[in-house]
């Protein structure tokens, strides 16, 4: 009897731990949805329900093109979003948007989250 109460805490504590994980998920890409349609929409179609269109005409790529690419990961997202692609020999690159580690990092979930 307490091997089959053992079990039960294990898998309850296992099953709990995955649910906050995912809840927080779901929080981090709820927040990297905000702030992409407020720091990014200026250059990319960044959500389906942004206020307005991109002023960069043609925009940036969209960002559910993006979460489509094979090529793509957490990592190489975060770096992307991180580092300045402007300089005098790309004038028209993107700029760095300064984000904090915690503002990439649901910048990054919520990208991720576009894939189909």
């Amino acid at each position: 009897m307490q091997k089959v109460s053992m079990c039960f805490v294990v898998i309850f504590m296992a099953i709990s731990s995955a649910w906050a994980q995912e809840a927080g998920n779901a929080d981090e890409v709820r927040k990297g949805h905000e702030l992409a349609a407020i720091v990014c929409s200026n250059c990319h179609v960044a959500a389906a329900d942004q206020r307005y269109n991109p002023l960069l005409n043609p925009p940036a790529p969209s960002f559910v093109s993006i979460a489509q690419r094979n090529n793509i990961s957490a990592a190489s997202l975060r770096t992307f979003v991180t580092t300045t692609h402007r300089g005098l020999d790309n004038p028209s690159g993107m700029p760095n948007p300064y984000l904090s580690d915690e503002q990439a990092q649901q910048v990054v979930a919520y990208i991720l989250s576009l894939r189909k």
